[in-house]
């Protein structure tokens, strides 16, 4: 019995440690069901935007249980955010109440992050 996909090569769930042994490393888990759809992708939010100002923002839509500006390798916005609610109720309340939003005199698209 095979219970590798066709696509998948044996080594492909293989990984290099430091110490200089390979760990297996399976397949990934799948998403837990409850935090499924929960996640948004926030862009176009002004660069001067804070992650606490953005879970400020959205507050209204639920309770944010995270939230996290992108960022360049030097550290600066880059004009996106992933937060997540705790719930997908809650999730698509944000949707619906902020989603071609004004934010500071930017129109901000949210979406679910796939």
């Amino acid at each position: 019995y095979n219970s590798q996909r066709r696509d998948e090569h044996p080594s492909d769930n293989m990984r290099y440690r430091q110490d200089g042994r390979y760990e297996d490393r399976g397949r990934q888990p799948d998403i837990p069901s409850d935090s499924y759809g929960t996640q948004l992708y926030i862009k176009n939010i002004p660069f001067e935007v804070t992650a606490d100002q953005l879970r400020d923002y959205f507050r209204h839509a639920g309770r944010v249980v995270d939230c996290v500006i992108l960022t360049d390798h030097e550290g600066r916005s880059r004009g996106a955010a992933t937060l997540r609610l705790s719930s997908m109720a809650e999730s698509d309340r944000a949707i619906n109440m902020y989603h071609r939003s004004q934010m500071l005199g930017h129109e901000i698209e949210v979406r679910y992050d796939m």
